[in-house]
């Protein structure tokens, strides 16, 4: 009686072992076709000024312009030009593949501008949207993250920052922006979770801030005293900011 109840538990009759192996098959081969529709290559725009410039990214791969003719091994899925105003140079927005980084490079003697933005189309109601953008005068390297570190150099430039912030106390779609000079490299990174603006190389003296969002402020005139340091919105609902310099005692503004 044993050795009949442990062939009862073990054998299989083959017409249910060879439906087994159909089903294991089947289920394989749907799980490897509905893997292969989901997996749409993921693209980011690049915003891009000048009459001649060079855009690398993390793998190496590189685009350059001259005079809007493009070359280069990275892929440029689409392009767009926009004219801002008469005497500066076209504005480029590029779609290409994504990666952690791009750093760009101009040659020309105008206004630059370089920044990434997570929906080439622009529509800020995609889900996890951001943008990241530095322009102003003098620099000749710009290098963005896209987890919203920028980093600049030139001699005496002076730089426009913009960035998506959507922290706590400015909401989802917070957006801040602010201006300063920079004496040869500066990194300005925005900490969305603990709702800060990291930066260093900046010169020392006025940094123009605005913010918006749940709470805005079109213009905020702040003192530099070392160029390095932090900006605090966590206090925003209490109608302060705190900034941090180093080697300084921090200090509350009220806004």
């Amino acid at each position: 009686m044993k050795n009949m109840k442990r062939t009862m538990r073990n054998s299989i009759p083959a017409g249910d072992m060879k439906m087994r192996r159909l089903k294991v098959v089947f289920s394989l081969a749907l799980l490897i076709a509905l893997t292969g529709c989901n997996t749409e290559k993921q693209t980011i725009g690049l915003s891009a000024r000048g009459d001649s410039f060079d855009i690398s990214n993390t793998e190496g791969e590189t685009v350059s312009c001259r005079s809007g003719d493009f070359s280069g091994d990275m892929d440029l899925i689409n392009q767009q030009i926009f004219e801002d105003a008469p005497e500066s140079a076209d504005r480029y927005l590029l779609e290409t593949a994504f990666s952690d980084s791009f750093t760009y490079q101009c040659e020309g003697d105008g206004g630059q501008l370089f920044g990434i933005v997570s929906d080439p189309n622009l529509d800020v109601s995609t889900e996890g949207y951001f943008e990241y953008t530095v322009s102003g005068i003098g620099m000749e390297t710009i290098t963005v993250t896209t987890d919203g570190e920028m980093t600049f150099s030139g001699n005496d430039a002076f730089a426009d920052i913009a960035g998506s912030m959507p922290c706590k106390n400015l909401g989802e779609h917070g957006f801040i922006r602010l201006s300063a000079g920079t004496a040869e490299t500066a990194t300005v990174s925005i900490d969305v979770e603990n709702s800060k603006i990291h930066f260093s190389g900046l010169s020392a003296g006025d940094l123009v801030l605005s913010y918006a969002g749940t709470i805005s402020n079109s213009l905020l005139t702040i003192e530099l005293s070392a160029g390095s340091g932090s900006i605090d919105f966590s206090e925003l609902d209490m109608g302060q900011i705190i900034l941090a310099e180093d080697g300084h005692e921090d200090q509350i503004i009220k806004v």
